[in-house]
């Protein structure tokens, strides 16, 4: 399949990927704890879905109800769910490179978990590489929470990236196993779950009283950030890769994001790096070996 594009464009290509999907963490850092969660999210999904609207023009008018009732729950799953549990998270305290470390636990799940299709149904390899990795993790949160971790931040705070896993993980699932009777290529299910996504925040800033104009420069960085690099460039890149690539290895790339996003995060933000931190990242990449040793990997549902 790597024949298709030169060894040094696809190799920037898959720099490109990672560096887009990490900054997500990053732009989440920028602008949460100033803006808020529910209210950062809410403009960057406002922006994305007036983007892709103007892009796609007329098309949106051939949209079915079997689509939108299809992308509301894997927009909820994957973005509305999966973005309100890290951006909260990352909100109150919790540093962008632990918070990508706890993420990346996703395709372990979709991997473990997977049993639509014979050829992928989990085994005794599959369940012992996923244990593995929840060590992995556990030791990166006991590392930090144990040892002090970021001053007043809750247990709990460390736990909803597993929430924000499971729900990529449970979409993953209902994508594979729903029955498309049309290809609708890439753009159209993004601006649809995108704008589903978009009413769910617009329901929590309601609730919780968050909305607001941003006015600060690091809250508008932050949105163009998101919108730019974290959703066009990442689901461009992510596009590009599978059309090169097995998504087997895609999904592998995903476990470049942690360490990416942690010295990412150390040198923007001054965040520290625990050492039981690399011991972490090492237990839970032997979890992902171990998955693949036997069967494939699930691809991840971005």
């Amino acid at each position: 399949m790597t024949a298709r594009i030169g060894y040094t464009r696809l190799l920037l290509l898959q720099v490109v990927f990672v560096l887009s999907w990490s900054s997500g963490f990053i732009g989440a850092k920028l602008g949460a704890q100033s803006a808020g969660a529910f209210n950062l999210l809410f403009w960057r999904f406002l922006l994305v879905s007036l983007c892709l609207a103007v892009f796609l023009n007329r098309r949106l008018l051939r949209v079915s109800w079997q689509q939108i009732r299809h992308h509301a729950v894997v927009g909820f799953l994957s973005q509305f769910l999966y973005l309100s549990c890290l951006y909260v998270a990352i909100q109150n305290g919790l540093p962008p490179g632990i918070a990508a470390i706890i993420a990346a636990l996703q395709p372990l799940m979709t991997a473990a978990l997977s049993t639509g299709m014979e050829s992928e149904r989990s085994g005794g390899w599959q369940w012992l590489g996923l244990m593995i990795g929840f060590v992995g993790v556990s030791i990166v949160i006991a590392g930090q929470y144990g040892g002090g971790g970021q001053q007043g931040v809750g247990l709990v705070m460390y736990l909803l990236p597993l929430v924000s896993a499971l729900g990529l993980t449970l979409a993953t699932l209902y994508e594979r196993r729903s029955v498309q009777t049309q290809d609708s290529g890439l753009v159209l299910p993004l601006f649809i779950q995108s704008l589903l996504t978009l009413i769910g925040f617009t329901a929590a800033v309601i609730y919780t009283d968050t909305l607001s104009i941003p006015h600060d420069t690091n809250v508008l960085i932050s949105i163009v950030w998101l919108t730019v690099f974290s959703t066009f460039l990442a689901y461009l890149s992510l596009w590009m890769l599978l059309r090169v690539m097995t998504a087997t290895h895609v999904a592998a790339l995903v476990y470049l994001e942690p360490p990416v996003t942690l010295v990412w995060a150390a040198l923007m933000f001054g965040d520290v790096i625990h050492a039981s931190t690399y011991t972490g990242i090492a237990v839970v990449v032997a979890g992902l070996v171990l998955v693949r040793l036997k069967r494939p990997t699930v691809a991840c549902t971005y």
